[in-house]
């Protein structure tokens, strides 16, 4: 006999399919009183970009014929530590000295240009772009003095918007021209030398003509990108890059969020949880004072964030020999609880990244984990030390090479402060070392939560934020019109996307009761407080429990748990997975008015989970149709 004829004849009363619908029943009354997060598995942004070839090679795609200049390849280190850095030279010849390249363009938006340079014995540098001889836009900087020159622009439509000169170290200079083009097509790049910082010869692109005397400038690091401001650079090769990160989206107060997989788009179905504040001010900026800076200093607002802004930071070392690290302690907290920190990450010069907790002020009791953000995995986690116990790790890859990062500890002690660090390491699980100037991780969405597991993001700026609970329930007719009292059976489909270092965290999927739950029968998981979670059904009659069955255990994070519970008076079964049905055969069935879908009852029990499904069959099914149900 086939699986399929297994199931059951009687159609369900209820089935809200909420992964593939991706909407609520208007008989359920949903709230959340503030806004909330999610991915909606559609929505991307444009995120590194670098339309230019061999970026850091500028004797292959790039050329120098006719342009009175040679490429010497290779001569100095760059700003990443490589020798990879070339020589523009300029030759005694009146004209322009420059390096250049062709780009085609599809439209006429603002562009940015920008060019790592370093003085050698070329004071004045220009970056131009054009079309034509009578069609550009181009700017001037003093690589040897760190100082702006003028911008200039000839041609119809065509604007130098802006100009920029950052330090970034060892006598390295990030120069950018933010332009719009008059036009699309073909689009020349320039990198040039020059004499002054005024003078561009408006029939050469916007380049100057002078008379060389073999003055040399180290070049590095050449990016090309359609939008308003310069972001971190992208090297290429032999073709451009263009990637896209899925969107962290925000749910308005009041509206259900059904949430996605970021990376593969997978619907996850109805996101329920539990109220939670996220501790840190000023969670997405790392330049602000409440974040204290250890041999370390913050790059702002320089990457494409997971929420598709350009508002993640870097964090880089100094030279200095010791922790290259933000931190920052939180008062108030109640040391015995579990706390979750968690940030989003992104590989930059380094690939592991350490955050930390400890009990402040004595710092005893402490904790935390290492993530490797070019594998994807946790490389080490402490369990706690000197009594602070828990230590869960998690690591969700949100795309386009960005992971949330999550550890909770429960430091156990009576200290009423938790310091919080997120480091740079070096290699393996070391934080402590002499740092080389210039590498660091990029960073963003810090989060600290009283709880034994990580939520869903809350931004904060100046003050603390709280993210309510998700509540959804059917009352009334809304409920009568499809229940049962004497005999039915529920069903719900559930995945629950973090672990919790809680033996007693409830999550329960599809609850029917009555009042503040004391009649209440439900399908439900619960942590082992050990990675994993058990499933089983349960009933109460006035508070006394009428059955509990038999615990069924899975480990495996964001997998999908079928539970069906079957009720009538003393004939009782409940299946999870297709595994054999656990019966009790002496048990009463409470009346109940209302149901609730993620909690037991309204307002209570709470979690973090997803609901695919849920169901209601107006009749206790079979032992075989529960089996077929939950296969």
């Amino acid at each position: 006999m086939s699986i399929s004829t297994n199931f059951p004849t009687i159609k369900p009363s209820l089935l809200l399919d909420f992964a593939n619908v991706g909407a609520l029943d208007p008989r359920i009354t949903f709230t959340r009183a503030s806004t909330g997060t999610y991915y909606d598995g559609v929505t991307t942004a444009k995120a590194e970009e670098n339309l230019l070839l061999q970026s850091q090679d500028f004797t292959t795609s790039w050329t120098t014929a006719s342009q009175n200049a040679t490429i010497t390849a290779n001569t100095t280190a760059a700003p990443d530590g490589t020798t990879t850095a070339d020589t523009l030279t300029d030759n005694a010849t009146s004209g322009v000295h420059r390096v250049a390249q062709t780009v085609t363009t599809s439209n006429n938006n603002q562009l940015v240009l920008s060019c790592f340079l370093k003085y050698s014995t070329m004071q004045w540098v220009a970056l131009s772009s054009a079309t034509n001889t009578g069609q550009w836009a181009g700017a001037k900087f003093d690589v040897q003095n760190g100082v702006l020159g003028s911008t200039s622009q000839q041609g119809s439509g065509w604007t130098a918007d802006s100009s920029s000169i950052t330090s970034m170290g060892n006598g390295w200079y990030r120069c950018v021209l933010v332009f719009t083009p008059g036009n699309s097509g073909a689009l020349g790049v320039y990198v040039s030398g020059a004499t002054d910082g005024t003078t561009f010869t408006t029939s050469q692109r916007g380049s100057e003509v002078y008379s060389g005397t073999g003055k040399e400038v180290f070049l590095w690091g050449a990016q090309l990108e359609q939008r308003s401001a310069v972001t971190a650079y992208t090297a290429t090769t032999d073709q451009p890059i263009t990637n896209y990160i899925p969107v962290l989206q925000t749910a308005a107060a009041n509206v259900a969020r059904f949430d996605h997989n970021p990376t593969t788009g997978e619907a996850l179905g109805l996101l329920i949880e539990e109220q939670r504040t996220n501790l840190f001010t000023y969670s997405a900026d790392f330049s602000n004072a409440a974040w204290t800076k250890s041999n370390a200093s913050i790059t702002a607002n320089t990457i494409v964030a997971p929420d598709g802004a350009l508002d993640g930071d870097k964090i880089v070392e100094n030279t200095a020999t010791g922790q290259h690290r933000v931190y920052k302690t939180v008062s108030g907290t109640t040391n015995t609880n579990a706390y979750t920190l968690t940030v989003f990450a992104k590989a930059a010069e380094r690939v592991r990244i350490y955050v930390g907790m400890a009990e402040s002020p004595t710092f005893s009791r402490q904790g935390n984990a290492v993530f490797d953000l070019s594998a994807g995995t946790v490389a080490n986690t402490t369990t706690g030390l000197n009594g602070a116990t828990g230590g869960v790790a998690t690591i969700t890859n949100v795309g386009n090479g960005w992971y949330r990062c999550a550890y909770t500890l429960t430091l156990g002690g009576t200290d009423t402060s938790i310091f919080a660090d997120i480091n740079i390491v070096s290699t393996g699980t070391t934080i402590s070392y002499t740092g080389d100037g210039y590498s660091g991780i990029f960073i963003w969405g810090a989060q600290l939560e009283a709880g034994a597991f990580p939520t869903s993001a809350i931004a904060t700026t100046s003050a603390q934020v709280t993210r309510s609970a998700d509540a959804a329930s059917m009352t009334g007719t809304n409920f009568s019109s499809w229940f049962n009292n004497g005999q039915g059976t529920l069903y719900a489909e559930a995945s629950i996307p973090a672990f919790s270092s809680s033996s007693v965290l409830q999550t329960t999927q599809f609850a029917v009761f009555t009042g503040g739950g004391s009649n209440m029968m439900r399908v439900r998981g619960y942590s082992s407080g050990t990675g994993a979670y058990n499933w089983d059904a349960t009933g109460t009659v006035n508070a006394v429990s009428q059955f509990d069955t038999a615990e069924r255990v899975y480990s495996t994070l964001n997998s999908v748990v079928k539970n069906a519970l079957a009720y009538k008076v003393d004939d009782i079964g409940n299946s999870v997975n297709g595994q054999t049905v656990s019966t009790d055969g002496s048990a009463q069935i409470p009346v109940c008015n209302a149901a609730s879908i993620g909690s037991s009852a309204i307002g209570a029990d709470f979690s973090i989970q997803h609901i695919r499904k849920v169901a209601y069959y107006p009749q206790r099914l079979s032992d075989t149709n529960l089996v077929a149900l939950t296969s």
